[in-house]
Formats: C-alpha cells, structure tokens, sequence
C-alpha cells in the first residue's frame, strides 16, 4: 500500500510539472507562419466545445479533430493525463481555433487529422495565432510522435520538441519518456522491457541487409544490440540516403518498440543524425 506521504509527493509532483512546463505569457509563443505547407495557409476557424480524454478536441459542430504528430503520456499515467488536458481545456475550451487538416479525408475513428492554432492563453483574441502544437512540444507536454499524416509539420514539431527535450522539460524530465543513450550500460535490456514509442540515440555500428531490408546496428554485436530497420520498399522516401553508408553516424530514432530492441522506421521523421556530418 502506497503512504500517504508519497501519494503527496506524486500529486505535488504532477502540479509542478504541469505549472513549470506551460507557456504561460503570450511573447513565449512564436505567431504561426502563414503560408507554407505547415502553416495557417487553408486554416479554417471552428470553436471548440470540448477536449476529451484522448486529447481530442470536440468541435460546437459535431466534428472531432485529432492533434496530429503528439503523442501524450498513456493511460496508466491518469494524473499527469488530466493536468495535460486540464490545461489544454483551459485554454481552448469555448474559443474560436482556426483549424488546418492534413488530409482531406477523416480517420478510420471518424476524426480529422489536424494542426491547430490559437491565440495565447493569456494574449487575447487581438492576439497573434500560434501553433498548439509546438506550445505543447515546447513546454515538454507532448512528444513528436512521427506521424505519416503530420509528416508536413515534422521539421517545425521537431524545432519546437528540442528546447525542452534536451533542458530535461516536462515530460523529458521522467526517465519514461527521456532519450535512451543505448550505449549506456543496461540500455539495451532496458530497452527490450520496453512497449510503445521511445526516442534512442547512439552509433550506428554495422549496416545489414536481407532480400527484404537494410538493418542498422547499433552495437559490435547484432544480436545483443539494438536496431533500425529499414524496409526496401520504403528506402525511395529516405531521399538520398545509403543505408551502407551510415556506419559511424550518431543516429537519433523514435518509434515503437514492439517485439525486443527493434524499431521499424518508414519515414525521414524517425531518424535524425545529431552528428552535423550532411548525409549522402
């Protein structure tokens, strides 16, 4: 049974995450850019009435959008959960949002799949629009969640989630969320303990490769080590990278761990190299 005392401690923890990691002045949000393909440009205004447990906002018209590209703390995590969409609801709930789909088609669940905006919290309707996502990425309640339908906004997620991952933010601060040096000692059975998405960084030792993939490895050993693969279907979207010659790059992935120390990347957005080293 858990003391009274650490109860105290969780719930004061929780309320201290959320105040630390909210944006709560309107010049910390940088204004949306208005043209561009991740951006205000066919942005349409709708009110919300609602954000429910899913994070989903619940317009006044009997639509429901889903914030594209974020990927909130799970279930099990009720508490932090509810003072993330508390403070999300605070801000949006009865306001006029203008609302930008990523397709022109709803999701298999009957949502739109979309970028938001809104003025501030604290900056009035006068005030200039911003991007609810990167103001949830940017106080660390939310992590970029690669996303094939918001891979437009993959480069501008990705700028706003850097502050605050790499200052240890909000949800950066938990060793849940944080990235995974996986040269680490214990890293790897750490990691094969692990389900859902996780954000890996280390270097890439030897590329393989089968009739079917390539397979980055990111230790001597490939059975004892953790690795990307990379499907020979999906390698046309990578651009002009070679898989064979990625040997010696420090690689940073996210993506889900499903079945041991293994993600499976299908896009650009789930692999980034933090060496400076440009790709060929």
């Amino acid at each position: 049974m858990r003391s009274f005392g650490l109860i105290w401690v969780q719930t004061m923890a929780v309320a201290s995450f959320v105040a630390a990691g909210w944006p709560s002045c309107a010049e910390s949000l940088p204004p949306a850019a208005e043209t561009g393909e991740c951006s205000l440009e066919g942005a349409v205004p709708a009110t919300v009435a609602a954000i429910d447990d899913d994070f989903e906002l619940l317009l006044d018209d009997g639509r429901r959008a889903a914030l594209a590209g974020l990927d909130f703390p799970p279930r099990e995590m009720a508490e932090l959960r509810a003072a993330i969409r508390s403070r999300l609801s605070s801000w949006l709930v009865g306001r006029d949002i203008f609302l930008g789909a990523f397709a022109s088609t709803l999701d298999r669940w009957g949502r739109a799949p979309a970028r938001i905006y809104a003025s501030p919290a604290d900056g009035g309707d006068a005030a200039p629009l911003a991007s609810v996502a990167a103001a949830l990425l940017s106080a660390g309640e939310a992590r970029f969640r690669p996303d094939p339908t918001a891979a437009a906004c993959a480069k501008a997620y990705l700028a706003a989630e850097a502050p605050a991952r790499d200052a240890g933010v909000g949800l950066w601060s938990r060793p849940e969320f944080r990235p995974i040096d996986i040269s680490a000692p214990g890293a790897v059975e750490d990691l094969k303990r692990r389900k859902g998405m996780m954000v890996v960084v280390g270097a890439i030792r030897s590329v393989g490769e089968s009739r079917r993939a390539f397979y980055l490895n990111f230790g001597d050993k490939w059975r004892d080590s953790f690795t990307v693969v990379i499907l020979r279907r999906n390698l046309a979207v990578f651009g002009q990278i070679e898989p064979r010659s990625l040997v010696g790059r420090r690689a940073r992935v996210r993506g889900l761990i499903e079945t041991g120390a293994r993600i499976e990347i299908a896009t650009p957005a789930e692999i980034e190299f933090v060496d400076g080293v440009p790709s060929r």
